[in-house]
């Protein structure tokens, strides 16, 4: 790997791995996460695998427009990359969608997304992937523009991750506006100003992270009352011998990327991330989920674990911390080996009191049929005696739970239908023999309820009946 100049510092903090991606700052102009600019928040679901014209695994990505009556698959925009507007061609193995941001990124009031096709080939380059944004506006999902990559003879696998913030001295020549940051198979991270307008780049890897993997996860947090993020960052280590439990120097790291850095902060191991304020003090909460289990990682429980750092989102320092099992007093069911508790979360107000809940999904549980557990957030830890949990035999939720269906694989906590209770989204991309569907559970004052549920398959968001799509790999929004 071609060594460059360090332009970003981090603090290496302790251990974490894989890919979700969370965006949380406000949309100029407009209602976060709206795409076609009709006042309701949307969903964006991935399906890396489905096969467009012929050609398998190339990829497509469905926007299911919010309704007052919540999702309506009838209303909905495939896109591929053979969709009018988007560069270049749908091809076998390309993935696009494998990673997916939704972010006002022109201050226009449409939400735009940023796509990742990372196992494109380009221009010679086997799997170096590519980045599309694909702009909202007012005559749909026609406009898009490639995000150019500055050092494909550096890495493979360009756009695997992304997250959208405002990095002030991550990327200093942009200092004060929003970039895209754009993670590979390499342990850097590559900064592109969202306007596209100079692309003009910054890297830097002062990442303990193990360039074999690379970036696996990142996660913006948008610090309050001021015009600057900060990213989280997931990689596996460098084999230095830090935890030593298998010789292989696979362990799982998390960092603050940060020009400052914060040398006290201790993060815990964890594949994933989310930022919100779980406890109604207007501070963001930082949330690391680790569905790894102990032949792994001798930091996690069995079955996997979650890890709250309150108010510590930004700051480095909690004022509190809980960690949350499937084994801890109130939460149902119990740790078992792959259940991967923790492999994806969410944060949102589901029951409108002013403090946002967790949602923690387990695609492995009981054979890999999947559940996702709710935890209600209150003004000081999150309720785990009254958690919830999930899955397809859930009394109202539709269908029934089949091993392999990985239930809970995405998760998105949005409010739809304006009603002011956010709703939860789920992704099952095992469903089907590999189709993939979405559910949509309401939220309500008691929180998520299965009441008017709805579930979708890829057919019925157009990609055809075939399995091996995987729709609802990825979900996000707002």
């Amino acid at each position: 790997m071609r060594k460059r100049t360090l332009l970003m510092s981090a603090t290496l903090l302790a251990s974490g791995l894989t890919p979700l991606i969370v965006v949380s700052a406000e949309a100029a102009g407009g209602t976060p996460g709206d795409v076609n600019k009709d006042g309701y928040r949307d969903v964006v679901v991935s399906a890396p695998d489905a096969t467009v014209a012929g050609h398998a695994k190339a990829g497509a990505v469905v926007v299911l427009y919010g309704t007052s009556h919540g999702i309506d698959p009838s209303r909905r925009t495939v896109l591929t990359q053979n969709s009018a507007g988007v560069p270049g061609t749908a091809e076998s193995g390309d993935r696009f969608g494998a990673a997916v941001v939704v972010h006002d990124l022109n201050g226009d009031g449409y939400s735009d997304l940023v796509v990742g096709a990372p196992d494109e080939d380009v221009a010679g380059d086997d799997g170096g992937g590519s980045v599309t944004v694909v702009y909202g506006t007012a005559s749909g999902l026609t406009r898009a523009k490639t995000v150019q990559d500055p050092w494909p003879g550096s890495h493979d696998a360009y756009g695997r991750t992304l997250a959208v913030g405002t990095y002030n001295g991550l990327n200093p020549v942009n200092d004060g506006k929003l970039s895209i940051a754009v993670g590979a198979n390499d342990a850097e991270v590559t900064f592109v100003p969202a306007d596209l307008s100079a692309q003009s780049n910054t890297s830097g890897n002062g990442f303990a992270f193990n360039p074999a993997h690379g970036i696996v996860a990142l996660t913006p947090i948008d610090v309050p009352n001021t015009d600057d993020d900060r990213l989280i960052v997931h990689g596996r280590g460098t084999g230095d011998g830090g935890w030593g439990y298998d010789g292989t120097g696979d362990d799982p790291r998390t960092a603050f990327a940060d020009p400052a850095g914060f040398e006290d902060a201790d993060l815990p191991a964890g594949t994933t991330s989310a930022v919100g304020d779980l406890n109604g003090n207007g501070s963001p909460d930082l949330v690391i989920g680790n569905p790894e289990d102990p032949t792994q990682s001798p930091d996690t429980s069995l079955g996997g674990q979650v890890t709250i750092y309150y108010d510590a989102g930004y700051s480095g320092s909690p004022s509190r911390v809980q960690t949350i099992t499937q084994d801890t007093a109130g939460v149902p069911g119990s740790g078992e080996a792959k259940d991967r508790f923790g492999a994806s979360l969410a944060i949102g107000d589901t029951d409108k009191d002013g403090r946002a809940d967790l949602v923690i999904g387990a695609p492995g549980e009981n054979g890999g049929s999947g559940a996702v557990t709710v935890v209600r957030g209150t003004a000081t830890l999150l309720d785990t005696a009254h958690a919830a949990t999930w899955t397809q035999n859930s009394t109202g939720v539709p269908g029934s739970s089949e091993a392999g269906d990985a239930f809970g694989t995405g998760v998105r906590v949005v409010d739809l239908n304006k009603d002011g209770y956010a709703d939860l989204v789920i992704g099952a991309p095992g469903e089907d023999g590999g189709a993939g569907a979405v559910w949509w559970l309401r939220g309500s004052a008691s929180s998520v309820t299965t009441t008017g549920a709805v579930s979708t398959g890829a057919a019925g968001t157009g990609l055809g009946s075939a399995g091996g799509a995987h729709l609802g790999n990825v979900v996000t929004g707002p």
